[in-house]
């Protein structure tokens, strides 16, 4: 419950931040240090940066279901997808633009899809990913869950697709939808 809990407050907290007038000060330095990092780690930070993509849910399900763990499997595929459809539906909520409808000189490394910025369906899918299989996978593998959701979030601001906080919506929504999707691991 407390899970779900924290992914609704920040969800909530960045919608109503998100729809102000404006971008903060604070919020637009985070993003264009991000978005300024060199492009020399382009490769490394867009191949981490899959981690949000629709594609890693039945990939990661897949994985899951090789090594014996049928329901961390199911947990994945439903919360994966769950999260991806979601983070499309709600994106209507914030109605904000993505950085380079609301600021100015805007480095953007990739084709991205769509005008809305708020919430990010990256942020959302590899949150839930990392929430999801962290109490059913060992020790050893949680700092590469907490990198690569990292990543997924530095990578979506260096590409120029989302602004800070799109992407704290988009962990609260997977924080939210992995809390679910967590109880299909208990018996």
């Amino acid at each position: 419950m407390g899970l779900f809990l924290a992914g609704a407050a920040l969800f909530g907290v960045s919608l109503v931040l998100a729809r102000r007038p404006g971008i903060d000060p604070a919020e637009e330095e985070i993003f264009r240090a991000a978005n300024d990092a060199p492009d020399a780690i382009t490769l490394p930070v867009r191949s981490v940066m899959q981690m949000g993509t629709f594609g890693t849910v039945p990939a990661i399900s897949a994985v899951a279901l090789l090594a014996g763990k049928q329901r961390l499997a199911a947990a994945l595929g439903v919360g994966g997808a769950a999260a991806w459809v979601l983070a499309k539906q709600v994106k209507v909520l914030g109605g904000r633009s993505r950085p380079e409808g609301v600021l100015m000189d805007v480095r953007t490394r990739e084709k991205i899809d769509g005008d809305l910025g708020w919430l990010s369906g990256h942020a959302a899918v590899a949150t839930t990913i990392a929430f999801t299989a962290w109490p059913a996978t060992p020790r050893w593998s949680h700092p590469f869950l907490v990198v690569g959701t990292v990543t997924t979030a530095f990578g979506r601001m260096f590409v120029g697709a989302h602004l800070p906080l799109d992407l704290v919506g988009g962990a609260g929504l997977g924080m939210m939808v992995s809390a679910v999707a967590r109880r299909l691991l208990r018996d």
